[in-house]
């Protein structure tokens, strides 16, 4: 699995509304008609969701057809081949699973950012001068004392990206523009004021800002 400082239940707090709809063309991982819920527990006969690399902070979208159950659910765990614990969206990841309620029949979907907040990983990474593998690189990754400023840093970036994306003709242009502009700049400011802390082999701490972020965070 490559590297990624921020995830799909990340991006949800800010921006929900894009997993509901094109931007999951080709970053589906698994889809049916025959989910079962109950509190927690969610259970699809027949799928494999370790093989489709369905993880924890991914969402699952539910549907019973009728708006009994509808809506966007957190994957707290993968419990097996076709079972998952779940959970409606918690303010905090760490505290316990909230039901998600019961049904059966259900419409699902898994949906992801993941290759786009694999590409943000990428940029930072090579922003601090960070190459996995390479043992003569300044830094290493597993010296530094916390990746939540990266985690921060990576939504942002990763939004900027999607809603890139999502500006298909006129009638988009102005709205998804100005959403990727926001993002951008507003990923700038916060890499302008980062300090990255890591700790050195002499065990003192070493203090690294991040350089200039490639000027567009989205692919052509």
């Amino acid at each position: 699995m490559k590297i990624a400082f921020s995830n799909d239940a990340d991006l949800f707090c800010y921006e929900p509304m894009i997993f509901q709809g094109p931007p999951f063309v080709g970053q589906t991982l698994a889809r049916g008609q025959n989910g079962q819920v109950s509190g927690t527990a969610f259970l699809a006969a027949g799928e494999n969701f370790p093989a489709k690399q369905v993880r924890a902070g991914h969402l699952i979208y539910l549907s019973d057809g009728v708006g009994n159950l509808d809506g966007l659910y957190e994957i707290v765990r993968v419990d097996g081949a076709s079972q998952l614990t779940l959970s409606v969206f918690r303010a905090d990841p760490e505290s316990e699973p909230i039901p998600a309620g019961t049904g059966t029949s259900l419409f699902y979907r898994i949906g992801t950012f993941d290759a786009q907040a694999a590409e943000a990983a990428r940029l930072l990474l090579e922003s601090l001068q960070i190459f996995p593998g390479q043992p003569d690189a300044v830094f290493r990754l597993e010296d530094l004392l916390s990746t939540e400023p990266l985690r921060i840093l990576s939504v942002r970036m990763v939004l900027a990206m999607v809603f890139a994306s999502l500006v298909q003709n006129k009638e988009t242009e102005a709205l998804y523009r100005n959403k990727q502009q926001y993002y951008e700049q507003t990923a700038e400011l916060i890499r302008r004021r980062m300090l990255l802390r890591f700790l050195s082999e002499d065990g003192t701490i070493v203090e690294q800002p991040l350089t200039p972020l490639s000027p567009k965070l989205s692919r052509k």
